[in-house]
């Protein structure tokens, strides 16, 4: 393995604490203490350390130093993920501040380098902010991901460990299942023509629908992530949750891989427990939604973070539905519990939602739908809407996307319903590439529907609608009042039956 920064390494294996190389008796005591706390919580151990170190009292500093190095070495070797945090605690609130003197004093600044190294990083922290460039040549911010999971891979090509534990995360990464998840796979050295040569042989492909990987470097070391990251030596891989705070720090894939699944099962059993509340209402209106929201708010705010998990899961849950009351729970929940409180959530979540929560305001439910200045198939320009017809439905669609060309072809399924009814479909294409689109509409039928484009740019829908994903359908009514957005055509069956 090779060993970054490796004088400050070496001398942290010889470091110990302040008086780890005399024989005292209380030494034993101490660690034998110590160990006992080994399974609390990090707050308690810290706790429990600090009113063991107070306990020695103010008139013995001696003893009180040598308490409190003998805890710090112990915390520093602890095999238990998150005890770095005691270790770094009793630095900054026994040492650096000058509460209490070490006896060797040219120990200062490996035992500050420590703190200093490991205080950003810590589990149940924020992760700190890295802008690194892919391999492409673009500029990532690792907390940008909207996904529910970043696993941040820090390696060599040249370490030994990295070896072997890459191609066992490229396969993890390959046969994952769970929530949306992104893998930042960072290089730590500046050769790119070995890291090439490394991604090709080891991370491609992974073609999982669940998993983005994004490959990263920073050759001249400028985004100091050796320092924020703690990556003294490779590999080193954290997981970040959807707030990018650190969930785990230091792990091995098999580890990583157990932290997944633990926490994929408490998403899955929440669900379980949305799926059996909401189920009970039937039809689901909003106001059900509402009231189960306010049910879930009153049973668990007296504890603030199951309050948040609750809320957090709970409107990733609604968001994702295909029921437009629940949809609208979504923007509910947001803006009474995520985007009026912003203390509670992390930064890069918070515009998340604030942005989610603008873009779901544009031409909402029982509102006219804003009409907008497209091109047609052969090439002019004429108004999306006419509401010359019983109904409208505008489909707001990419060629390339999946999920786009099921609902099309659920949408055709349906076709002589529409057309009896006298509801007219708007296909509007809302990427760019002109080609692409030409053979598509020549290719596809009714042909009695309406096929537009924005080429020219000039409609100003993305400022209009909400585009953020597609595939995204519209139902209007014959004033071209909306009666439902983002909706499914399982859905639209459901409500064209009680028009």
């Amino acid at each position: 393995m090779r060993r970054i920064l490796l004088a400050i390494g070496l001398l942290l294996t010889f470091f110990g604490s302040p008086v780890a190389q005399e024989k005292v008796a209380v030494h034993d005591s101490v660690s034998a203490y110590l160990q006992t706390l080994l399974e609390e919580p990090v707050d308690t151990i810290i706790a429990r350390v600090d009113r063991l170190i107070d306990s020695v009292g103010t008139q013995q500093p001696e003893l009180q130093s040598k308490v409190a190095g003998i805890a710090f070495d112990f915390f520093t070797q602890s095999p238990v993920m998150g005890h770095d945090a005691v270790a770094v605690h009793i630095a900054d609130d026994w040492f650096l501040n000058d509460k209490l003197k070490m006896e060797n004093e040219g120990l200062y600044p490996i035992l500050y380098t420590y703190a200093e190294f490991n205080r950003s990083s810590l589990i149940g922290k924020p992760a700190p902010s890295l802008v690194m460039e892919d391999i492409e040549g673009n500029m990532q911010e690792i907390r940008s991901s909207p996904a529910s999971y970043k696993v941040l891979f820090f390696y060599d090509t040249e370490c030994s460990t990295c070896r072997k534990e890459a191609p066992v995360l490229a396969e993890l990464m390959r046969n994952y299942s769970g929530e949306p998840l992104t893998l930042y796979a960072v290089y730590t050295q500046a050769d790119r023509q070995a890291w090439e040569k490394y991604v090709s042989e080891t991370f491609t492909p992974i073609e999982n629908p669940s998993v983005t990987v994004v490959h990263l470097w920073d050759p001249e070391a400028a985004t100091g992530f050796h320092k924020k990251y703690a990556v003294l030596s490779t590999p080193m891989l954290f997981l970040l949750d959807g707030q990018n705070i650190i969930m785990g720090r230091g792990l091995d894939c098999e580890a990583l891989a157990g932290l997944l699944d633990l926490d994929n099962a408490q998403i899955l059993q929440f669900k379980r427990l949305f799926d059996q509340v909401f189920s009970a209402f039937e039809p689901l209106g909003f106001q059900n939604v509402e009231s189960i929201i306010e049910a879930f708010h009153e049973r668990t705010e007296a504890d603030p973070a199951l309050h948040r998990e609750t809320m957090l899961n709970l409107f990733n849950y609604l968001r994702s539905s295909d029921v437009l009351a629940k949809q609208q729970g979504a923007i509910h929940l947001a803006e009474k519990y995520i985007a009026a409180d912003p203390e509670s959530w992390s930064p890069e979540f918070y515009e998340r939602i604030v942005h989610a929560l603008a873009q779901a305001r544009l031409n909402p439910v029982g509102t006219r739908a804003t009409d907008l200045r497209l091109q047609n198939k052969r090439g002019r320009t004429v108004n999306m809407l006419d509401n010359k017809h019983f109904a409208t439905i505008l489909f707001f669609h990419l060629i390339d996307c999946r999920q786009c060309a099921q609902e099309f072809e659920e949408l055709k399924r349906i076709r002589a319903a529409l057309y009896d009814m006298d509801i007219k479909v708007v296909m509007i294409y809302v990427g760019l590439e002109q080609e692409k689109w030409r053979k598509f509409v020549r290719k596809q039928w009714p042909s009695h529907w309406k096929y537009l484009n924005d080429f020219k740019g000039t409609s100003g829908m993305r400022q209009r609608y909400d585009l953020e994903y597609v595939p995204h359908l519209y139902l209007l009514d014959e004033n071209g009042v909306i009666i439902a957005k983002d909706i499914r055509v399982s859905e639209l069956k459901d409500i064209l039956i009680q028009l």
